[in-house]
């Protein structure tokens, strides 16, 4: 069953972006707030249906979104693809800011159109917390660092609300950081049937890891290729009728792997801006910034968590953000704990900074990206042979 989207018009070109929404809440002392969350690679929307179904309990709004060219929202246009394969670096830095003034568009007019309480004077109550989950840090990072070229009400609006930005189980490249040297996934394994890659990374992906001591800062502890055999993987638990509903075909995800591999300046001017320039600090003065991984989750959502520590640590910035490593949660934990994430988040969002766990990046990305390449090139020679 295809999940049934609300949609906002987000251009004056008319592109649309589609959401699914937890509903409002019925409060009339304290304020709630609002929770908006952008999803990663494959996995659209209805990934966070479990948080939306308990978020009323826990006294938060959930809204996930859907990117662009995923099922609801607009598809790129045959301009806007060719820059994501062939543009030059200004034209990609253009098409990763229009992406984050998509989203603010977004955000800003649900905030009018369904009267979303504002964030409170001493910044506790309302608002609104922006979520990004794995490749959609990528794009809640742009939303803040091209806030500034916003016309000046839209961004007034935004800075009056926003209180909380979690960028949640990210790489390392997204945020335009080497990927470890050892990092692996399945689609780069030749031995692999190409018709088998896609659902062995899924089912990877999905899956719990059982790293070595985390407290050793040391991408040598994590386990980049077996998962634990403790328990099953999050799509285990998923019907095929959900996973219909939340995976992404190879035309909706077509934009990923070159904008994964492509944009690894733009990706880090944002990370850089969002997380060192000043200017954004003073336009966003109660946003608290979160780092989220789960401790089970598959190494690159570790490293991603490590290797932005280590850039903060180098800017004498450290203790200003939070850098959490979650006990017993994988990649996909608003799946499989929903109503644990949903407090992890309000934690995040609501309280004081929690202990760092932190490592040195690793030196390269390129036979990662590579790897990327490959895998997505034979997943659509084989759906074309399908």
């Amino acid at each position: 069953m295809s999940p049934t989207y609300g949609k906002v018009v987000v251009s004056d070109s008319g592109v649309e972006l589609a959401y699914t929404d937890s509903g409002a809440l019925e409060t009339k002392s304290t304020p709630y707030t609002t929770a908006i969350a952008i999803h990663g690679m494959f996995f659209a929307a209805p990934v966070f249906e479990k948080v939306q179904a308990c978020a009323a309990g826990k006294g938060v709004r959930i809204i996930a979104l859907n990117r662009r060219n995923y099922s609801g929202s607009t598809p790129y246009s045959p301009e806007e693809f060719n820059i994501l394969v062939n543009g030059s670096d200004e034209e990609k830095h253009s098409w990763l800011r229009e992406r984050g003034h998509e989203i603010a568009r977004f955000i800003v007019a649900l905030i009018k159109a369904k009267n979303l309480p504002k964030l409170s004077e001493d910044g506790k109550t309302g608002g609104i917390v922006l979520i990004g989950w794995s490749v959609g840090a990528g794009e809640a990072n742009a939303v803040i660092a091209h806030a500034d070229t916003l016309p000046s009400e839209m961004r007034s609006v935004l800075a009056s609300y926003l209180r909380g930005l979690i960028l949640h189980e990210a790489a390392p490249l997204i945020y335009g950081l080497p990927m470890p040297e050892k990092n692996w996934a399945p689609f780069a394994v030749e031995s692999i049937p190409p018709e088998q890659r896609f659902p062995y990374f899924n089912q990877w992906v999905t899956a719990y890891f059982d790293h070595d001591d985390l407290s050793k800062k040391d991408l040598n502890t994590l386990e980049y290729v077996l998962p634990s055999s403790s328990r099953p993987g999050s799509i285990f638990s998923m019907s095929k009728a959900e996973q219909q509903g939340m995976i992404g075909s190879n035309e909706e995800s077509a934009g990923d792997a070159p904008y994964i591999m492509g944009f690894t300046p733009q990706l880090n001017a944002v990370f850089r801006k969002v997380l060192f320039d000043p200017s954004t600090k003073a336009l966003f003065p109660k946003m608290k910034i979160s780092f989220l991984a789960g401790e089970k989750s598959a190494a690159f959502g570790i490293a991603g968590v490590w290797a932005a520590q280590e850039e903060a640590t180098k800017e004498g910035i450290v203790n200003s953000i939070n850098f959490n490593i979650a006990p017993g949660l994988n990649h996909f934990a608003h799946w499989d704990a929903p109503e644990a994430t949903v407090d992890l988040y309000l934690q995040l969002t609501d309280t004081a900074l929690l202990r760092p766990i932190y490592a040195r990046p690793a030196k390269t990305q390129r036979r990662f990206t590579r790897q990327l390449s490959k895998f997505f090139m034979l997943r659509s020679t084989v759906t074309a042979q399908n």
